[in-house]
């Protein structure tokens, strides 16, 4: 009886062991943490001053939800950087697997429409370089292994921006004004160029008028001088006239 008794603890003993085993392996090897030491070598890979086009809500925004608001959008982006490289290129490969870590968080996650409506007005769209984008993703595969997330979410009141939209407005009004006093000044020019030319002609004409009239009045004076200066040779003749007739008497 003995000897049945001692295997059959053995073979608990052994059973316990696998299953320690086995779930310490669940817990020691996560391969979150070793698939995230990948974001490295694409931050080195891509240069530092590219900008990849992010959709995304800030956690000051989603709180709770952050990690589900910014599933889709992140899978998404990862999709169309994962189009810039080569299908043989390392950084394709890599962004796949990150594509496909995101694919399962999101099918983990459920149905995200709804919660992703409700927060519609607090998404944000920015290009960012290549530092910043990847330390969102690490972030967000850091909270989703952590679980930081919650079923129970309430949106903040959406973001109001009146003061924007009167400055812009009041911008808008003052560049138009600035052009219609520039479009005034201007035609008040164009308009004065030809006055000026017009009384420019006026003078002109009036002192051409006045030139063509002392001419015409300085002959007749030229004549009577001329017939003033004729006068003496007819006081000579006259004069021999007399002294011929005196001659004559004699």
């Amino acid at each position: 009886m003995k000897k049945p008794k001692i295997w059959i603890r053995v073979c608990v003993h052994i059973l316990l062991f696998i299953t320690l085993g086995v779930h310490s392996s669940k817990f020691d090897v996560n391969p979150v943490t070793d698939d995230i030491s990948r974001l490295s070598i694409l931050r080195q890979n891509i240069p530092k001053d590219y900008k990849i086009p992010v959709h995304y809500v800030s956690r000051e925004a989603g709180g709770m939800c952050w990690v589900k608001l910014n599933a889709f959008y992140l899978e998404e982006s990862l999709k169309s950087l994962a189009h810039k490289f080569g299908n043989i290129s390392s950084n394709s490969k890599d962004i796949n697997i990150f594509i496909q870590m995101f694919q399962e968080l999101r099918l983990n996650m459920g149905s995200l429409e709804s919660i992703m409506y409700e927060f519609e007005c607090h998404y944000r769209e920015e290009r960012w370089q290549t530092g910043r984008y990847f330390d969102f993703v690490k972030d967000f595969l850091i909270a989703a292994q952590n679980k930081e997330d919650s079923d129970d979410c309430d949106s903040p009141p959406c973001p109001t921006t009146p003061s924007a939209v009167t400055t812009d407005e009041y911008s808008n009004d003052s560049e138009t004004r600035v052009l219609s006093e520039v479009v005034e000044q201007s035609l008040l020019s164009l308009l004065f160029i030809p006055l000026l030319a017009l009384i420019f002609l006026l003078v002109w004409k009036v002192r051409s008028c006045r030139n063509e009239e002392d001419l015409q009045q300085s002959p007749g004076e030229g004549g009577l001088l001329r017939a003033g200066a004729t006068a003496p040779p007819l006081d000579t003749e006259i004069s021999e006239k007399n002294m011929l007739n005196v001659i004559e008497i004699e």
